[in-house]
């Protein structure tokens, strides 16, 4: 595999740095993103080419929305009527988008693969680094546990209720 040089030139001796891509015809958006994971002091090492419908073919996979906002509404019709379904969709909407806007806010300052607990570590007072970037990843591990049990016993769920419109006796 054959990469483009890059090349990080120091301005002055305040730190900051200027990047220059190659000047030739092939510079790409990948380039780009190359230069700017050099800028942060790490290497590309793997190829992206992801096009935006895949990326959202992946994110859409992975959350499942439809499935588990059908799901979720079953036990909220259940508890508090349309109301509380309603109400609780806009609210958790809100609330979501906003812990959204917080993760790509971290994700665009501090890019890593480890997410969650790197940030927890990065972010925490000297003292409980460690303390929180350890159990932040138990957390996030703890959660897709139990979001994926949850998707499973709606999958479940779903089933018999399929069955039982199929076999009403």
């Amino acid at each position: 595999m054959q990469h483009n040089k890059m090349e990080v030139v120091k301005t002055n001796g305040s730190g900051e740095r200027r990047l220059s891509a190659p000047s030739d015809e092939t510079s790409s958006l990948q380039d780009q993103d190359a230069l700017r994971l050099a800028a942060l002091g790490y290497e590309q090492s793997m190829d992206r080419k992801f096009s935006v419908w895949s990326i959202l073919g992946i994110g859409f996979s992975l959350t499942n929305s439809w499935f588990g906002l059908s799901a979720a509404m079953v036990t909220g019709i259940n508890s508090g009527g349309t109301a509380l379904v309603i109400y609780g969709v806009i609210i958790i909407g809100v609330v979501s988008s906003c812990v959204a806007i917080t993760l790509s806010e971290l994700a665009s300052a501090m890019p890593s693969a480890g997410g969650q607990y790197f940030w927890a570590h990065e972010l925490a007072p000297k003292k409980w680094k460690r303390f929180a970037s350890y159990f932040t990843g138990w957390f996030s591990w703890a959660g897709a546990v139990f979001t994926s049990a949850s998707m499973a016993l709606s999958l479940a769920l779903a089933i018999i209720g399929c069955y039982q419109l199929s076999h009403p006796s």
